[in-house]
């Protein structure tokens, strides 16, 4: 079994030869595993009779794609007039009906325009010319079912769409509340563009496979990394990590080389947080990587022609920055820091911690263990935002306003102020471009 998606295109070969090679192309680029007769890329047993091979292959599909035209074919069986297409398309049907493939029909516009004005002249023919004229049912039939440039056989043809249509089905299913047939939708196509605008919608193909098993990958790697920044209740309430650090993150005195007093329990809370952030956390980014590489998050610009970074894309470069940081913050004298305070303030080794008193801790701690919080909830909210935006909801990332890179605000204030922005090196470098055009 192959890992894509199977389409099986069915129709003759003559009149739809262009067309079932640009199906062909434009599917596969899609992602899409794409079975023709016509041609070589799928085993055919050689000692099998090649109608009943293709007939096999079928099975193989998920989906099954007929092109209904103004050429009847080879027959399968001459005597019955039932050309080799007819009978794939009921091979598929048997499947449809059995619920193990999707079937999607089109017809040529001209040969559906046919049949209409042909079944308007027999029931002119048989309610007044046959009467007056003294014409018999097969005179009628003789002349609706005439060949001419648009279908070779049209009772053929007809027939065939009156099958795929359920129509005598759908008759007897109306009058006597029977269930009604399945799948006998009938698209008429005129232009290639008709045919992509159907499967864009039947087969959600407004973004390739590739774009689709990128996201699926995303949305799982971005689960998989919540596991990690969550953790649950006794009551089996899932709660953020930080949690521990919310209200200690208010009480923190901006000063850099200072202390920060606040009651016993938030220091308490304060180690609880850190020792569950001494583990190594193994976030990934494997898929965020490749989502940025690939692209596919872009947006196009019309009025520049151009694609731009988007709110997904910014979102994931984000998420990918901030990721990095917390690891290091999570190593080396980061991590050294952490391992100190939480010897130092540990209730065990501590019993001030356990009291209802206030307890002076010193900056140097705290900004290291703050810097990762702030850091960790970036990363909780962009892995959020980022979920609710591949499901079309953008507006909480959007909306998103991140911490800073230091805990404390006038350091934060300082780093702004003193940092260029993507916007002001744009400006920048049109303006520096401009100059040295000039000279």
């Amino acid at each position: 079994m192959s890992g894509k998606p199977i389409i099986f295109i069915s129709s003759t070969i003559y009149d739809f030869r262009d067309l079932r090679s640009a199906l062909k192309f434009w599917l596969e680029e899609l992602g899409y595993e794409v079975m023709l007769s016509d041609f070589n890329d799928f085993k055919k047993p050689l000692d099998e009779n090649s109608y009943t091979a293709c007939l096999k292959a079928i099975e193989r599909a998920s989906y099954f794609i007929l092109l209904i035209g103004a050429r009847t074919g080879g027959f399968f069986d001459a005597e019955k007039k039932i050309s080799i297409t007819r009978m794939e398309y009921r091979t598929a049907y048997d499947l449809v009906k059995a619920g193990k493939m999707k079937l999607i029909t089109f017809v040529r516009g001209d040969l559906w325009n046919v049949k209409e004005d042909r079944k308007a002249l027999t029931k002119l023919l048989k309610d007044d010319y046959a009467r007056q004229r003294e014409l018999t049912d097969a005179d009628v039939e003789a002349i609706t079912n005439h060949s001419s440039t648009l279908v070779n056989d049209a009772e053929a043809a007809f027939n065939f769409l009156q099958e795929v249509g359920r129509v005598d089905e759908m008759k007897q299913g109306a009058a006597h509340r029977e269930t009604l047939p399945v799948a006998n939708w009938i698209h008429p196509f005129s232009s290639f563009q008709d045919i992509v605008e159907t499967l864009s919608t039947v087969l959600n193909t407004k973004r390739s496979l590739a774009t689709i098993a990128l996201t699926t990958n995303l949305k799982r790697e971005f689960l998989s990394n919540l596991t990690q920044l969550t953790s649950k209740t006794k009551d089996g309430e899932i709660i953020l990590n930080t949690f521990w650090a919310d209200l200690p993150r208010t009480h923190f005195n901006d000063d850099l080389e200072g202390t920060t007093t606040m009651p016993a329990r938030y220091v308490k809370w304060l180690v609880i947080y850190s020792i569950r952030g001494t583990f190594e956390r193994q976030l990934s980014t494997q898929f965020v990587d490749q989502s940025l590489m690939s692209g596919a998050f872009l947006d196009y610009d019309f009025s520049v022609d151009s694609y731009k970074i988007g709110v997904i894309h910014k979102g994931l470069f984000q998420l990918k920055e901030n990721i990095n940081r917390l690891k290091e913050l999570s190593a080396g004298h980061f991590n050294e820091r952490v391992n100190t305070f939480i010897d130092e303030y540990a209730p065990s080794n501590n019993p001030m911690v356990n009291s209802d008193r206030e307890i002076t801790v010193s900056n140097k701690y705290l900004l290291t263990i703050f810097a990762r919080y702030d850091c960790e909830r970036n990363v909780a909210n962009l892995t959020t935002g980022l979920l609710r935006a591949l499901d079309g909801d953008t507006s909480l990332l959007g909306n998103l306003k991140l911490n800073p890179s230091t805990p404390s605000e006038l350091e934060a204030t300082k780093i702004e102020a003193e940092s260029t922005t993507v916007d002001e090196l744009e400006a920048w470098l049109q303006t520096s471009t401009s100059e040295k055009d000039e000279s």
